[in-house]
C-alpha cells in the first residue's frame, strides 16, 4: 500500500565565503527585534535568528559560551553561518544547540526549529526545484491518468517539514484506516491545495475524509485499481513561509486490501518521517521491517527490523531523509 505526496521544492545553495567576521559590528538588518513576532511566524529562519539574538542583547561568543556551558558547544563560524543564511543547523546535534539557543535568546521553544527547511543538498549538485507531481507520475498507470486531472501546482510549493503517519490493521489481517498529520509550510505564495494518493494492491478504493487544516476537493479514483487520488483545500491561501498543520484519515472499504507493506514516496529531502503500523490481535505479525529505497529504481537500500511495542504497534522513523521510498512491510506466520 503506498500513500505519496509532494515534497520540498528544493533550495539552491549560497556561495561561501571566504572568511567568517563575527567578531565585527553587524550591519544594519531591515528586520529589526521588533519585527522578531512576525519573523518567527512567517520566516526566513536566519532573518528570525538575527532579530532573536538582536532581541536578547548578546554577542555572538557570549551565546557560544553560554552555549559550550550548557553541553551543545557550536563554533562561532558555525553561528554566524546560520545568521546569514549560508548554512543551517540539520545535524541532530545542531537541532539540540538550536533548542538550546532558543532558550538563551528567549524565544518560545520550537519557535526557530520550524523554520529550519529540509535538508540541503551536498556539494555541487542542488536542486533548482522539485519534479512535480506530473513529473514523477508520467509512466504510472493508472495514477497518470487520474493525476492528470488535478492542477497540483500548490501542492509542488507545499513543504513537509514532517510527517506523522498511524496504519491500523484489523484482526483479519486487513487494512482498516490510515492516519495522516503533517506540518507543512507553503514556499511560494497562494499555495491552496495539496494532493494525496492512495493506492493498494489489494482492495476496493479508499475515502479520504480530512480532519483538520483541510477540506475536501475533488476526488477521483478507480476502484479495480485499488486508487484513490483526492485534493485536500487548504482554509485558505498561504502565503511564503506560512506554516499549517494538516491532518486527514484514508478509510479503506471492504472487501479490505489484504497489503503486507505500507510505503511513502519523497520527491525531495524531508526532516522526519514516523509510521506506526498498528495490529489487532490475535493477528500479530511473525516480523516487522523498516526500509528505504531509492526513488528512481525501488531498489532496497537499507532494512532494519522493527519489534511491536505494548501497544503492539511496529515505529519506523526517520530523519533528515533524502529522496527515497520509505516504508514497512511485515509477514504473517503461517498461512494467510
Amino acid at each position: 500500500m503506498g500513500v505519496y505526496q509532494g515534497v520540498d521544492p528544493g533550495w539552491i545553495s549560497a556561495r561561501e565565503e571566504a572568511s567568517f567576521s563575527w567578531f565585527l559590528p553587524v550591519a544594519a538588518d531591515p528586520n529589526g527585534p521588533g519585527d522578531l513576532p512576525r519573523l518567527l511566524a512567517c520566516g526566513p529562519f536566519a532573518a528570525a535568528l538575527r532579530a532573536a539574538i538582536a532581541g536578547s542583547g548578546l554577542s555572538l561568543d557570549r551565546i557560544q559560551y553560554r552555549l559550550r556551558q550548557h553541553g551543545a558547544p557550536v563554533s562561532l563560524a558555525t553561528l554566524s553561518s546560520w545568521q546569514s543564511g549560508r548554512r543551517q543547523p540539520e545535524r541532530a546535534a545542531s537541532m539540540a544547540a538550536l533548542n538550546r539557543l532558543e532558550q538563551i535568546v528567549g524565544v518560545p521553544p520550537g519557535a526557530l526549529a520550524a523554520l529550519v527547511g529540509p535538508r540541503r543538498a551536498r556539494g555541487r549538485q542542488v536542486y533548482s526545484q522539485a519534479p512535480d507531481l506530473a513529473e514523477v507520475y508520467r509512466d504510472w498507470d493508472p495514477i497518470a491518468g487520474l493525476l492528470s486531472e488535478f492542477d497540483t501546482g500548490s501542492d509542488d510549493s507545499l513543504v513537509r517539514l514532517s510527517q506523522y503517519e498511524r496504519l491500523r490493521i484489523g484482526p483479519d489481517r486487513r487494512l482498516r484506516e490510515l492516519y495522516s498529520r503533517a506540518l507543512v509550510r507553503a514556499a511560494t505564495n497562494d499555495v491552496r491545495s495539496s494532493i494525496v494518493i492512495d493506492q493498494a494492491t489489494d482492495g476496493s478504493a479508499a475515502a479520504i475524509r480530512p480532519l483538520r487544516g483541510c477540506t475536501l476537493g475533488a476526488v477521483r479514483s478507480k476502484p479495480e485499481a485499488g486508487l484513490t487520488i483526492a485534493e485536500l483545500r487548504l482554509p485558505r491561501p498561504l502565503q511564503r513561509g506560512e506554516l499549517l498543520v494538516m491532518e486527514y484519515v484514508v478509510e479503506f472499504t471492504p472487501p479490505f486490501p489484504r497489503d503486507c507493506d505500507t510505503s511513502r514516496r519523497l520527491r525531495l529531502p524531508v526532516r522526519e518521517y514516523v509510521i506506526d503500523v498498528e495490529f489487532s490481535r490475535p493477528a500479530l505479525p511473525a516480523r516487522c521491517v523498516q526500509f528505504t529505497a531509492a526513488r528512481t529504481d525501488d531498489a532496497v537500500q537499507t532494512e532494519r527490523v522493527l519489534a511491536l511495542d505494548d501497544g503492539d504497534r511496529a515505529c519506523a522513523m526517520s530523519v533528515d531523509l533524502d529522496p527515497c521510498v520509505i516504508g514497512v512491510r511485515w509477514e504473517w506466520p503461517g498461512p494467510p
